[in-house]
C-alpha cells in the first residue's frame, strides 16, 4: 500500500509541513507555530515543540488518507546542521543546541527522520522542481532578515569539514562598521538582507536626500524600499544597486571556486526581482573571464521550495 512522504520547512516564526505521495507531489501544506516558549534560553529538548509538530504531521497524514501510513520525514533546520548524525548543533533563532531532532521526532513517530539546514533543503527543492532543474553545479542564496547560501557540485550538495558551509552572510565586506547580530562588523548580510535594505535606506533619509520614502512615518521596510524603486525613487534604486553589487563582488570568489551553472536567489528578498539580480549579473559578466557565464535565476518554487527540498532528502536517505 502506497505510503506518504513529509516535508518540513522550520522557520523563527512559523513551521511549514507538507504532505507527498511517492512521485513527489505536494498533496497539501499546513502552516503552524514554531514553538519557543523559553527562547532566547537555550535548550537541547524542545519538547512543546517536538509533541506539537507530531501531532500536526500525525494529523495531516489522517486527513489525507495516510493514517499510520508515512514512509519517512525529511526537516529543514535553520543553522548550524549535521545532518549524518541529525542533529540541530547550534541554532540561534530557535534557541537549540545540540538538540538530537532526528532521533527524537524519529523516537516519536517510528519511521526514519532526517534533517539539515534548511537553506541546503531549499536548494534541493529548487534543484529537483524549479530554477535549479537540470543543473548539477549550482550556487543557491536566500535572502531574508538575514542572509545564506549554499553549493551542490556535480549533484552532491556541499555541507563542509563542520557543516557550515555556505555562511556567506558573515563574510565582511571592506570599509562596512555595522554591528552583525553576530557581534561582528560588517558582515555581507548587513547590506544583503531585507534589514539591510531598510536600514540603508534609514540612513539616506537621515542625510536629508530626496526620496518618497520620506513620507514614511514609521520605521522603513524593504517592502517600502522596493515599491519606491518600483515608481522610479533615485534613493530606493541606488540602494537596490548597491546591494546587489555588493553581493555580485562577494559571490565572485565562489564564482571562481566552483564555476557553477547557475545562481538561485530565494527568500523575500527575491521579490525584488532585476532590482537584485541586474547589478549582480553587471559584476559577474565585468568580472569574470570565462566565456560561458552563470545565469543568475529568481527562485520559482517560492515556500514549496524547503518542503520539497525537505522530502526529497528523505526519500534519498531513507
Amino acid at each position: 500500500m502506497e505510503k506518504a512522504i513529509i516535508g518540513i520547512d522550520i522557520g523563527g516564526t512559523n513551521t511549514v509541513i507538507g504532505i507527498f505521495d511517492r512521485d513527489l507531489a505536494l498533496l497539501e501544506k499546513v502552516s503552524i507555530p514554531t514553538l519557543k516558549p523559553n527562547f532566547p534560553a537555550i535548550t537541547n529538548n524542545p519538547k512543546e515543540y517536538f509533541d506539537l509538530l507530531t501531532y500536526e504531521i500525525t494529523k495531516l497524514a489522517d486527513k489525507n488518507g495516510y493514517q499510520d501510513r508515512i514512509q519517512c520525514v525529511g526537516i529543514g533546520v535553520p543553522g548550524k546542521i549535521n545532518p549524518k548524525k541529525g542533529i540541530a548543533i547550534r541554532a540561534v533563532n530557535l534557541g537549540y543546541r545540540d538538540v538530537p531532532f532526528a532521533d527524537e521526532m524519529k523516537n516519536r513517530l517510528q519511521v526514519p527522520v532526517f534533517i539539515d539546514n534548511d537553506v541546503r533543503t531549499y536548494t534541493r527543492g529548487e534543484a529537483q522542481a524549479g530554477a535549479g532543474k537540470g543543473y548539477n553545479n549550482l550556487i543557491s542564496i536566500t535572502i531574508g532578515t538575514g542572509m545564506a547560501a549554499s553549493v551542490m557540485i556535480d549533484g552532491n550538495m556541499v555541507v563542509g569539514s563542520d557543516f557550515f558551509a555556505g555562511e556567506i552572510g558573515h563574510d565582511p565586506v571592506q570599509g562596512v562598521e555595522t554591528l552583525c547580530n553576530c557581534g561582528k562588523k560588517g558582515c555581507l548580510e548587513t547590506i544583503a538582507s531585507a534589514t539591510g535594505i531598510s536600514r540603508l535606506a534609514t540612513e539616506a533619509i537621515q542625510t536629508n536626500q530626496s526620496t518618497i520614502l520620506k513620507e514614511i512615518e514609521r520605521p522603513i521596510t524593504s517592502k517600502d524600499v522596493y515599491e519606491a524603486a518600483l515608481k522610479g525613487d533615485k534613493v530606493a534604486l541606488e540602494v537596490f544597486d548597491y546591494v546587489g553589487k555588493t553581493l555580485g563582488y562577494k559571490l565572485l570568489s565562489a564564482i571562481y571556486l566552483v564555476n557553477p551553472d547557475v545562481i538561485i536567489i530565494g527568500g523575500g528578498g527575491a521579490q525584488a526581482g532585476k532590482l537584485i539580480t541586474n547589478p549582480v549579473e553587471e559584476i559577474i559578466k565585468e568580472n569574470y573571464l570565462n566565456d560561458k557565464l552563470p545565469q543568475v535565476k529568481i527562485g520559482q518554487l517560492g515556500d514549496s521550495a524547503g518542503l520539497i527540498g525537505a522530502a526529497s532528502l528523505a526519500i534519498a536517505n531513507k
